[in-house]
């Protein structure tokens, strides 16, 4: 199981399960529920492999313990592969997609608890099996156990599904009665193992699949190999969504970041988030409801950049001796490392300024100095002092997109089209930097960055 042709036989098992499910899943999908299916289905894999591999091991051999002839064992094979790689993984393939959606649609009913009830249905068609339309119309609370043991798929090729309905509208079954019809549609033991509920166990296939049996070493390289298969196949994922300007090696590095962020924030990675969806006070939503969400910006920048990476974070308040209580007294660019870990340096405006033979700033050298600086595609944070008050200052975002456009993206306040605050464009920043930078402000790229995780807790989830 650990050859490099046993993990690539499990990863192409698997893949040929997750990325059928992928395609078939709602963008919205939380990311941990994502996760676990993903997660379930390379375990799945991994078992599959290894029964496939024992009878294989197993087909080498006569009734009578002889050595088989080359073509009888290679033609054996040939039944296996059929079996396990062709018949059933089709079988496995379309019951994870239709699990995969059951288990999104139990996410979004468990919102709303027992607001609703909830009504078996099926296909409808002459193709329904007699034991499944024995409950369709079974109507009952999500919170019934009737729920934990027959929501739908429950068996290989299952249509059923199961749809919220208005309490009133339909009359509640007998829970005892629905529960025996359950029993009853699948009292096979090949149909006792569909009785579980993906939503909750967040499971493609089911727990007491005969897979799963094998013996205690076999599971533990199983386990052992899934997981690594899985982390390399997450790596490889993230790497693949990351945008073209991206180098190979930073793509790699930002890659391998993201989990070790996972841990730090106590959260899953989603996909890349668009602009839209990162920015729009998205960032920032309690702005308003206390003073420390608008002196924050030293967590808004970060926390915009950490959501186009597909991190569902929000800034949190700044307050007295907090993280971002230090962030904010010109420290806001040491949250960022460089891809070997050392500290970030960020193009200082005032040792560009006076490289540039300027004595003053003015708006239309902060503009040079934006364009010079954010000459390549990529997002950057800057960190600017105001006009009247050099001392007090902002951390903000502009970034360049491929078609060569330098935006301002403010995460704290937005200034996004439909905003009302439109008039914050790059030029207005530019007009009320101050004349005479300190030393501290400047501008970092950061999307080829990797964020600090000791500085996680300045976020909210």
């Amino acid at each position: 199981m650990t050859t490099p042709e046993a993990r690539r036989l499990i990863t192409e098992t698997a893949n040929s399960i997750n990325r059928g499910v992928s395609s078939h899943l709602p963008h919205e999908v939380p990311p941990e529920l994502a996760y676990a299916l993903e997660n379930n289905g390379f375990i799945f894999s991994g078992f599959k492999t290894f029964h496939a591999l024992r009878e294989v091991g197993l087909s080498m051999v006569t009734d009578d313990g002889s050595i088989k002839p080359f073509e009888q064992f290679r033609d054996d094979v040939r039944q296996i592969h059929q079996k396990y790689n062709v018949n059933w993984l089709y079988a496995e393939y379309k019951h994870a997609l239709g699990t995969s959606q059951m288990a999104v649609k139990w996410n979004d009913i468990a919102k709303d608890g027992d607001r609703y009830d909830l009504q078996y249905r099926t296909a409808g068609d002459d193709k329904v099996r007699a034991d499944h339309a024995a409950l369709d119309g079974t109507t009952l609370p999500p919170s019934d156990p009737f729920w934990d043991r027959y929501y739908p798929p429950n068996g290989w090729g299952c249509r059923c599904t199961a749809v919220q309905v208005r309490i009133g509208k339909y009359q509640r079954s007998d829970s005892s009665t629905a529960m025996q019809l359950g029993d009853d549609a699948t009292e096979e033991a090949k149909q006792k193992m569909f009785r579980y509920n993906a939503g909750k166990t967040m499971q493609l296939f089911p727990p007491k699949h005969p897979y799963y049996k094998a013996p205690a070493k076999a599971q533990a390289v199983v386990q052992q190999v899934s997981a690594e298969q899985l982390a390399q196949q997450r790596i490889d994922d993230m790497i693949a969504e990351m945008p073209a300007h991206l180098t190979d090696d930073e793509k790699k590095a930002l890659a391998e970041h993201c989990v070790k962020l996972e841990t730090a924030l106590g959260i899953r990675k989603g996909r890349r988030m668009t602009v839209e969806e990162a920015d729009k006070q998205a960032a920032n939503p309690n702005l308003g409801k206390e003073r420390g969400y608008s002196i924050n910006c030293q967590t808004c920048a970060p926390a915009y950049v950490l959501r186009i990476m597909g991190f569902n974070v929000r800034a949190k308040s700044n307050r007295p001796g907090t993280k971002l209580d230090y962030l904010s007294r010109g420290h806001a660019f040491e949250v960022w490392r460089n891809l070997d870990g050392t500290p970030a340096t960020p193009v200082g405006t005032l040792q560009w300024m006076q490289a540039k033979g300027y004595n003053r700033m003015n708006q239309s050298r902060y503009l040079e100095y934006f364009n010079e600086v954010c000459k390549e595609t990529g997002i950057y944070e800057l960190s600017i002092g105001w006009k009247g008050n050099k001392w007090n200052g902002h951390a903000t975002i502009l970034q360049r997109f491929p078609n060569g456009e330098l935006r301002y993206i403010e995460p704290q306040n937005d200034n996004s089209k439909g905003s009302k605050r439109e008039y914050r464009d790059i030029k207005a920043l530019a007009a009320d930097g101050t004349a005479t930078p300190t030393r501290g402000r400047g501008i970092l790229r950061v999307d080829n960055k990797l964020f600090d995780d000791t500085y996680a807790d300045i976020f909210d989830r």
